[in-house]
């Protein structure tokens, strides 16, 4: 096949075409075994939510796959959890980063902005109970779960030390050290993961109060905000 090569990397295909003469990369293509893995771990997540547990026998029914397929990827439980584990710490990073741009606090200002967050992280801890639940059990007696953990913890507190500054650059934000003001915004964060504030209802007095107390952590000493959002 000429000006044609075809790379497998762990499993990723890589396709460079020929464009004008040129080699033009293709977006990668997970190969099969990839794509098995991922959709035993959406599975997994799947049959937690629905169920509140899983086996290798109800997993590899959700995904329609044989349940010899599931030990091909996962020689224990324990390893599909850490598995799922690691893509919903994944999806809880990525929500921090969306929420956290900087667009966010420009257009809402800081209230409204804290009000979309706090609803939006109950929500995802709502609906990831169950998942967060068991894992938090796990963490007890797994190493690879534990640094799993602080791994994405660093990368969501990592977040908030961008957009602290971020925000301080355009006099939005107060005024103090990004880096300390993160780790508070991340202990505040993780205790949203809590009962209480998943059955709060958008807009309540509860759901205002929470906000109202996290903004305090950001808002400038005089009390005034830029942007939309209310003073």
């Amino acid at each position: 096949m000429d000006n044609l090569s075809i790379y497998i990397t762990r499993n990723w295909i890589y396709t460079p075409i020929m464009k004008n003469n040129k080699t033009v990369n293709r977006q990668a293509v997970p190969g099969k075994t990839q794509r098995t893995r991922s959709k035993l771990v959406d599975a997994i997540r799947e049959e937690i939510v629905v169920t509140g547990s899983f086996s290798a026998e109800s997993v590899a029914t959700r995904a329609g796959i044989a349940t010899a397929t599931f030990y091909n990827h996962f020689a224990t439980k324990d390893e599909a959890l850490s598995a799922a584990y690691e893509q919903l710490m994944g999806d809880l990073v990525a929500l921090v980063q969306q929420q956290c741009e900087i667009e966010n606090l420009l257009d809402l200002g800081l209230s409204d902005l804290v009000e979309n967050w706090v609803a939006d992280t109950a929500n995802f801890f709502k609906h990831n109970a169950a998942l967060f639940r068991i894992a938090q059990a796990a963490i007890e007696r797994s190493k690879p779960m534990r640094d799993l953990f602080r791994d994405h913890e660093s990368q969501v507190t990592e977040s908030y030390r961008q957009f602290i500054e971020r925000g301080q650059a355009a006099s939005l934000i107060r005024d103090g050290h990004p880096a300390v003001m993160a780790k508070v915004l991340t202990v505040f964060s993780e205790s949203l993961n809590h009962p209480l504030v998943q059955r709060i209802e958008t807009g309540d007095e509860f759901h205002q109060e929470i906000a109202d107390a996290i903004a305090g952590i950001l808002r400038r000493r005089t009390g005034m905000e830029n942007g939309k959002g209310r003073t």
